[in-house]
């Protein structure tokens, strides 16, 4: 009997430790998780918007998002980080699928129907990708805050103010890329009213246009959604002075995106080339750095398909806010990119090895690649 009763303590004994440390381990992850999605939100967000480097943004996002996202199996949703994280991931792939685009424009400009064909259908799979991940963010934006439409969520710091900015404009986005890749995602149709409604709660001065221009893109994409006594150009112009003086400068981003929606060719050069001389003249904001980079790699993109469409080539490195067909060449044009081609000596080699300690060609930060 007491070797028996031993013997039986002795399985208690081990019975409560193994669930001890069962705990103690779900207890660890969770505090693991807690601590991760906090210096997400608190650190790393805050300093990648400061980096200015859209490419490290979108590459983060990719590749520790899962990481992060994973913690809701054994913690709170991550929702606020949740939100940046998918933004900048569905930003990687956005990119990608505008690299088809132009492959797809330079086939049909040289008659090959086949690659045209397969650039097509690369570009309409990474649309449905980008639109998933965009999506996404919006709903850890929903779980955070409630759907957007009704009362405002109460905000309780800027944080919020840029979470829920960042969400409104996710579903915009997911809207645009689902329409690209003919609904494979399946977002729906009242999406675009919702961020009409809900980014009214965001102050506009405070947030550098973004929520009047964001509104009134939507209002000229949906028939009869304008409201009466409404001019959602007229909006669109204001909010884009907003940006010009605030140096964040994404209200005439999504400006040359409407109007290139609506075809309104004017519209959308006069946006490209504002945006491309504000940036000159006034440098953005240190803490919103990567966002107004993001502005430009909207704005570049949108040039990068008129260009090619008309040369065959994306715009010149230099050249964001100049057209081809402009009266002065000072913006360059193909001609200038093939000079140098034209007068080298293909026998000629250097004279002297370049110096160790001549820098290396560093590209500009505006010119990284979108994959905030």
């Amino acid at each position: 009997m007491p070797s028996g009763i031993s013997l039986y303590s002795k399985a208690i004994v081990a019975v409560g430790l193994s669930a001890s440390l069962l705990g103690a381990g779900c207890s660890l992850q969770a505090m693991t998780g807690d601590m991760l999605t906090e210096y997400t939100v608190q650190h790393l967000n805050p300093f990648m918007l400061e980096l200015g480097d859209l490419g490290m943004a979108c590459e983060i996002a990719q590749s520790l998002g899962g990481q992060l996202l994973s913690y809701e199996r054994v913690t709170d949703r991550p929702n606020k980080a949740g939100v940046a994280t998918m933004a900048s991931a569905g930003s990687c792939i956005e990119a990608e699928a505008w690299e088809h685009e132009l492959r797809g424009l330079r086939a049909i400009k040289r008659a090959d129907a086949g690659e045209a064909q397969d650039a097509r259908i690369a570009e309409k799979g990474l649309h449905a990708v980008a639109a998933r991940r965009f999506y996404m963010g919006y709903g850890y934006l929903v779980h955070q805050y409630g759907e957007p439409g009704g009362k405002c969520p109460k905000f309780k710091d800027e944080t919020d103010e840029l979470t829920w900015l960042l969400g409104s404009i996710s579903l915009a986005q997911a809207v645009q890329h689902d329409r690209a890749a003919e609904g494979a995602v399946g977002v729906p149709l009242d999406a675009p009213r919702k961020v009409a409604d809900g980014i009214r709660c965001l102050d506009d001065t405070r947030w550098w246009g973004v929520p009047s221009a964001l509104q009134a893109a939507i209002w000229t994409g949906i028939p009869g959604a304008t409201p009466e006594g409404k001019d959602p150009w007229a909006q669109l112009d204001a909010a884009a002075l907003l940006a010009e003086k605030s140096g964040v400068r994404l209200a005439l981003a999504i400006r040359a995106q409407a109007a290139s929606a609506a075809g309104k060719t004017d519209v959308m050069r006069d946006s490209i080339r504002r945006l491309a001389a504000s940036q000159k003249a006034l440098p953005s904001p240190k803490a919103w750095l990567t966002l107004d980079l993001n502005a430009r790699s909207q704005a570049r993109a949108i040039s990068d398909r008129l260009w090619t469409t008309a040369t065959g080539h994306r715009t010149p490195l230099d050249g964001l806010g100049t057209f081809w067909d402009d009266a002065s060449d000072s913006g360059g044009g193909a001609d200038d990119l093939l000079d140098d081609l034209g007068d080298a000596d293909p026998s000629a080699a250097p004279s002297a090895p370049a110096s160790a300690a001549s820098p290396a060609v560093t590209p500009l930060p505006e010119e990284s690649p979108a994959k905030p």
